[in-house]
């Protein structure tokens, strides 16, 4: 049996269980440590969910180095309610806090919405080198670099382009040119359905999310500008951004759980998504990619890789709304394991919330060698 068909097995006969580590080995121990621990379903988990409450397995007996590595991680400074999903995708060894739980993506969103891209790609339906037209209707405020090379009202660019642009540069306007392609948000959440990706939501362009995370309603394309969307983002009072930030981070919409990331991930990097040359592509442009440096990046040591996404919101009256990053990393030697890393609601500064996910990535690698 190869090892992407052994790897697709032990995901759909062993689900993944919040802080629950399955080590597959011919004894079963693993279904055992998870019947012991299949609690996170029940009422007090639903509680704890809602109350923003880490739910972590105690590590079991014959803890393994990677659970060893991840159970001793302090992550207090985070400030903030924290998932993590880590699975080797050699062994199919794996580790979640809060795994189960839905964490707003911000700009994670992207890396689905390019899967689904390259999927309609690869069945004939889109291609990179077709041009997509963008508006001055349809700029995005926030993070959008790509305004500067549209000269006059409207800009043209090849789908492959504003790939790079929307998943390797986080640009917000080259993603919802791609959301639209497709159909919308709506057919973006259908179309990763069709892929058996779950779990994971996309329900607004970034014109509308933005916004919506600050209380800002009345935006307009005007307010693309740096200098004008942030005056107008002053205006608003604080009780009218705190009461938009705590719909927001209870708002299911433009979601995802780190056991639905790692999935995606796990799928993407054994080609169960993409062609191989859609697949390669996508990892190149997210190997590429040069945000979140001081992420999981700034964990890996010399020789190791990451082709990963980086997401974040607004810090809003003092509260970091989205710190996240997700990935597959790559060792010298060719071992991979997925990582996705969510911080919501946290009150640390930005520095502070990094330093945190360098450290999830830093104790993998360490259990690793």
């Amino acid at each position: 049996m190869n090892k992407q068909i052994l790897l697709t097995l032990l995901l759909v006969s062993g689900s993944v269980l919040p802080g629950c580590v399955h080590s597959p080995d011919p004894s079963r121990k693993s279904v055992a440590i998870a019947a012991s621990t299949h609690t996170m379903d029940s009422a007090k988990s639903v509680a704890d969910k809602r109350l923003g409450k880490a739910q972590v397995v105690a590590a079991q007996p014959n803890t393994t180095r990677l659970q060893e590595q991840l159970n001793n991680l302090d992550l207090s400074s985070a400030q903030g309610n924290v998932g993590i999903g880590v699975l080797d995708l050699d062994t199919g060894e794996r580790w979640f806090r809060n795994g189960k739980q839905r964490f707003p993506m911000q700009s994670v969103f992207k890396l689905p919405v390019g899967i689904v891209v390259l999927k309609l790609v690869d069945e004939g339906k889109l291609s990179l080198n077709q041009t997509v037209t963008i508006t001055r209707e349809q700029f995005v405020p926030a993070w959008s670099p790509i305004l500067k090379e549209i000269k006059g009202d409207r800009g043209q660019f090849t789908v492959q382009y504003l790939l790079q642009r929307a998943v390797g540069d986080s640009d917000n306007t080259a993603a919802d040119a791609l959301v639209r392609l497709v159909g919308g948000p709506e057919q973006v959440t259908a179309n990763l359905g069709r892929m058996n990706l779950r779990d994971i939501r996309v329900d607004r362009l970034e014109q509308q999310l933005q916004p919506d995370t600050v209380g800002l309603t009345n935006f307009r394309p005007e307010l693309v500008d740096k200098q004008k969307y942030e005056e107008a983002v002053q205006q608003i009072p604080d009780a009218v951004k705190k009461a938009a930030m705590e719909r927001y981070l209870t708002d299911p919409r433009d979601t995802a759980t780190p056991e639905g990331m790692i999935d995606l991930l796990v799928k993407l990097q054994s080609r169960q998504l993409l062609s191989e040359d859609s697949t390669a592509l996508l990892l190149k442009i997210m190997t590429d990619s040069p945000t979140g440096q001081k992420r999981l990046k700034a964990g890996l040591l010399p020789g190791w890789s990451i082709a990963h996404k980086t997401g974040t919101g607004e810090d809003v009256v003092g509260i970091g709304i989205a710190t996240n990053d997700v990935g597959l990393i790559s060792s010298p030697t060719g071992r991979r394991v997925a990582i996705a890393v969510f911080i919501a609601g946290s009150k640390a500064p930005l520095e502070q919330r990094e330093s945190v996910m360098s450290a999830v990535a830093s104790a993998v690698i360490q259990a690793m060698q």
